[in-house]
């Protein structure tokens, strides 16, 4: 008896591929273009119904015996929905578009495998049905009397019918409107499955982060997704550095975007100023470890070819140093401190001027002060500055320092009976003994021949890729000057009557690297401080042009309110614990194969767009020495 099933599977088996030679034949006309070939199974709903449902959906697809080997989880299906007899059509129309979510192997005759020897004797595979069961993404259809349309996409609101044929996605223009895939942009890279490029490795598909502008003609679109903020994760190894610096290439264009012209300007000019203006972006790159300084240069790659460059531009792809690249400036600024030695060629040196605290007086709290010895502290900064600024004051000074202000605090926190802070004995010894003559800060603020806020213009210009490094510091050093350089910019950038509008009225990039270091859940009042100002900043970027970019190893201890405004979601390979951890959004559907990821595979989430794998390019298109 199971001879003869064997016989009539054999018999089936073989006849279904005489039948399959027949169906290669078919073509089906543009604009679904030619399927000879592409076919790899067929709908099925011999063991389950097929579902299209608001929840969960299930449709499952028979895959033909020649074809098991070439289908493989995550694989981009099509289905294309009949023709009815309304359509008047030679062809379909509409097709469902899926995504492979799970294969499975299962019996279809009344055999067994539980015997001597395995596969090495019959029943072996193709006794056993191969069945990938789909997720349903959207509808494509097409307009066959309108000879100028494209593609276009719909939700699925009907399942396709038994018997359909399935075939591989391999159209470039089909799965971008399938997967809603912007046509331009910043490139991140190619659209893969398990780490192999789709739909070809020899014509891979692009993928853009979304980034229409002014220069584009394009603006009315919607808002470039980097002013909706991005994210960058992954662990140690995976690629991170590599990637940011090519998506931050990508990003330093001539591209203009339009934004408000600050109050304050307008009042500088005493004339009639345009409510809004046309400006290039910057992006300013605060580097701990000092690799993003590197981009300035071509890469040394061996891969670096001239025909790797030729495909680089045959795809819009920007590559190699930005120092010469004519449309945008590239410029290496280090904070100078006192006691350290700077090493990077060609870079400007500025420091961390005391007038920075006049309106971030948090920047002074290394802990969580009582609350009268706050008082205390904030009486004096207030006090200081304000004699600072009167012409009639010995302290008349228009760059006030720290060494100045500790000898003032000190002489004003020092007797109770007559000091005019109102405070007992003990809280001004307590005042003075956080801000008086401070190590560390002697260490950091006022030094150098130009201050952070002498070159803000040129540190922030338009049109201009502004690297920070600070791999010359350490611990809290590090910690207290990036605090200063950060609230800096997004105190000029979100806030209102600002005292550097030309950072208000610039569109721009902030990235920051190791950014779990700076704006995690805080823990002092320096860092909360931070934290709060970068919450805003989140939550203004699209009205004030501002966009974030961090880069994180451990994106569970970024600050949850920052987290949440993170639209653009990166992921390189990451560990277990950092997938399962509630405060990280990866998409369900990869959450176990991002653990598996090689150096360079990232799953991408960008507004509106459905989350996909992607393989970065091989070589770094800025040098990339680290």
């Amino acid at each position: 008896m199971t001879d003869d099933i064997l016989d009539e599977v054999r018999q089936e088996r073989d006849g279904g591929q005489d039948e399959q030679n027949e169906t290669d034949a078919w073509t089906i006309p543009a604009p679904f273009g030619d399927y000879d070939g592409h076919r790899v199974g067929h709908i099925t709903a011999q063991d389950e119904p097929i579902v299209v449902d608001r929840e969960d959906s299930y449709i499952r697809a028979f895959i033909d015996s020649n074809f098991r080997d070439d289908v493989r989880l995550g694989n981009y299906l099509r289905i294309p929905y009949p023709v009815s007899e309304e359509q008047e059509a030679d062809y379909p129309t509409s097709m469902l578009v899926g995504v492979i979510n799970r294969l499975e192997y299962a019996t279809v005759a009344n055999i067994t495998d539980k015997q001597d020897g395995g596969y090495r004797h019959e029943p072996g595979e193709q006794s056993f049905s191969y069945v990938a069961q789909i997720e349903p993404i959207s509808t494509v259809t097409f307009d066959p009397e309108d000879d100028d349309a494209s593609f276009e996409q719909v939700t699925v609101d009907k399942p396709p019918k038994p018997g359909c044929d399935v075939y591989l996605v391999e159209d470039e223009e089909f799965l971008r409107t399938a997967l809603r895939i912007p046509h331009e942009g910043a490139f991140l890279g190619h659209m893969a499955v398990s780490g192999d490029r789709i739909p070809s490795e020899e014509s891979p598909l692009p993928y853009y982060l979304f980034n229409p502008n002014a220069t584009d003609g394009n603006e009315d679109l919607g808002e470039p997704a980097i002013f909706r903020h991005a994210q960058v994760a992954g662990s140690t190894g995976s690629g991170k550095t590599h990637a940011s610096k090519n998506i931050l290439r990508q990003l330093a264009t001539e591209k203009q975007y339009t934004i408000e012209v600050p109050p304050e300007e307008r009042e500088e000019e005493n004339v009639d100023v345009q409510d809004e203006r046309v400006r290039g972006l910057n992006t300013t790159i605060i580097d701990p470890e000092g690799e993003y300084v590197e981009m300035g240069d071509d890469p040394e790659d061996d891969g670096y070819t001239v025909d790797f460059r030729e495909d680089l531009d045959a795809q819009n792809i920007r590559h190699g140093g930005i120092q010469p690249d004519p449309d945008v400036d590239f410029e290496v600024f280090v904070p100078q401190i006192e006691d350290t030695n700077i090493t990077h060629n060609n870079a400007r040196s500025f420091g961390i001027p005391f007038e920075i605290v006049r309106t971030n007086r948090q920047l002074l709290y290394s802990s969580e002060p009582p609350e009268r010895t706050r008082s205390a502290i904030n009486q004096t900064i207030s006090r200081y500055f304000r004699e600072c600024n009167d012409p009639q004051s010995s302290y008349g000074n228009p760059q006030p320092t720290y060494r100045e202000f500790s000898q003032y605090a000190e002489r004003l926190l020092a007797d109770a009976d007559s000091s005019p802070i109102t405070q007992n004995e003990s809280v001004l010894i307590a005042a003075r003994e956080r801000i008086v003559d401070q190590y560390e800060y002697n260490r950091i603020f006022d030094h150098g021949t130009d201050s952070l806020t002498d070159l803000t213009q040129q540190m922030f210009a338009p049109g201009q890729v502004t690297v920070i490094p600070t791999d010359h510091l350490r611990g809290s050093t590090d910690r207290i000057v990036v605090s200063c350089l950060l609230a800096h910019i997004v105190q000029n950038k979100i806030g209102s009557n600002v005292d550097y509008p030309h950072i208000k009225g610039t569109p721009m990039l902030l990235a920051l690297d190791e950014a779990h270091e700076y704006i995690s859940e805080a823990s002092d009042p320096r860092e909360r401080y931070l934290v709060s100002n970068f919450q805003q900043a989140a939550k203004r970027g699209r009205k004030d042009k501002f966009g974030l970019y961090i880069i994180t190893q451990t994106p569970q201890d970024i600050n949850g309110e920052i987290r949440k405004q993170m639209n653009t979601r990166i992921y390189l390979g990451l560990e277990r614990d950092v997938v399962e951890s509630h405060d990280v959004y990866v998409p369900k559907e990869f959450q176990e194969s991002v653990t598996q990821f090689n150096k360079g595979q990232m799953v991408v989430k960008q507004p509106d767009v459905r989350p996909v794998e992607l393989v970065g390019l091989p070589v770094c298109l800025t040098r990339h020495d680290s």
